[in-house]
């Protein structure tokens, strides 16, 4: 019986810390108040469960405000976000929300290129980055993620860049400067 108690107890506080983790995001956010949430999951890692399962429950509200967490995690503490390169890669792969796509593909982009993924991880690239409905940031995001990859199979190069440079003249200013410093660090991976 005392077994029994000691389950309920901890569902119990792990709801309690999801539901308390939900109404931090769920206050009007800032930079500030963002990263006042980050040093609070910095100090409790084990907040970071709740975090992923926050953004795949996909509300989308929700699920946004835990990537720009996420984000900012990234930035302050990479340690922590590194043994989760593989539910990041997944929750990438599942998400409809550009914003979500955009702070993971962030992410991603300092971690080294997780290989079993590495076929899927190309097709949603180019897609993401080949279609005007996806937001900039997306586009240019996913568009370094195939430039981490062609430096692990540089055959892909000449394919990825063709790609950039039939886009080049029709994005944005950010698009192209993107596109551009890209399609030189492309160069240097194809022998001529």
């Amino acid at each position: 019986m005392k077994k029994d108690n000691t389950s309920l107890l901890q569902s119990s506080a792990q709801e309690k810390d999801l539901t308390e983790l939900l109404v931090l995001l769920r206050q009007p956010l800032s930079k500030q108040h963002i990263l006042l949430i980050a040093s609070l999951v910095e100090k409790r890692p084990e907040l970071l469960e709740y975090v992923f399962e926050i953004i795949n429950k996909n509300h989308q509200k929700d699920a946004m405000r835990a990537s720009w967490l996420l984000s900012h995690l990234w930035d302050r503490s990479p340690q922590l976000l590194r043994p989760f390169q593989h539910e990041l890669t997944e929750l990438l792969i599942q998400t409809d929300s550009d914003s979500v796509r955009r702070n993971i593909l962030r992410i991603l982009d300092g971690m080294p290129v997780n290989e079993s993924k590495m076929g899927t991880l190309v097709d949603l690239c180019m897609k993401w980055m080949l279609s005007e409905n996806h937001a900039i940031a997306v586009r240019c995001n996913a568009m370094q993620i195939l430039y981490r990859i062609c430096q692990v199979e540089p055959d892909l190069s000449g394919e990825v860049k063709a790609c950039i440079l039939a886009l080049n003249d029709y994005g944005s200013a950010g698009f192209k400067s993107r596109a551009n410093r890209i399609v030189r660090q492309l160069n240097a991976l194809q022998p001529d």
